[in-house]
């Protein structure tokens, strides 16, 4: 997209893989896609929708904010240790910053397929409680928030997982000259 960023709702170009085709993608094969059998028209519905190579089409251009991406992200970086992901996230977080920042917040985005989108005057409390975390942990040490003891909740919560917790909680919290006494 020409602001760096992803729509709220679009659908890709498909491909299945088979033996003999690995699915690469291609100019055809998206053409293909975007003009449902008639790549002749493909050219015209590309530029009349400002679609970007690999979409088909885009059913909601905005951008509010939503972690979903960033949160991919950290995921598969925190599985894989693949630091090109850390890349990815930074180039999301600068083009978020450039286009989606004002003078006191950040704001929704009315169509991402602008270079410079115009500003939707809100900005959804998910964006700091979780796509701004989500930005930060894929950043971090592994340790402020392991997946090996904590589980994110849908609103990327860190919950201490059950084994973690009787784990924790076989371990003493305190130390005996440091409780209170009668």
């Amino acid at each position: 997209m020409p602001s760096g960023i992803m729509p709220e709702i679009f659908r890709a170009a498909s491909c299945q893989v088979t033996e003999t085709d690995n699915c690469t993608f291609t100019d055809a094969r998206w053409h293909q896609a975007v003009a449902r059998g008639d790549p002749e028209q493909a050219q015209t519905i590309i530029a009349d929708q400002n679609l970007a190579p690999g979409f088909v089409a885009i059913k909601d251009s905005r951008y509010m904010l939503r972690p979903e991406a960033i949160e991919s992200l950290f995921v598969l970086y925190r599985i894989t240790g693949d630091t090109t992901l850390q890349d990815k996230a930074w180039r999301m977080f600068q083009a978020i910053r450039k286009v989606a920042r004002t003078k006191i917040a950040f704001a929704g985005l009315e169509d991402v397929r602008h270079v410079r989108p115009k500003l939707i005057d809100t900005m959804e409390s998910f964006f700091l409680a979780e796509t701004l975390k989500y930005f930060y942990l894929i950043f971090a040490e592994p340790g402020v928030v392991s997946l090996d003891e904590f589980v994110l909740n849908t609103e990327g919560h860190p919950l201490l997982r059950p084994n973690a917790l009787v784990e924790f909680c076989s371990k003493p919290c305190y130390r005996e000259d440091e409780l209170p006494r009668n």
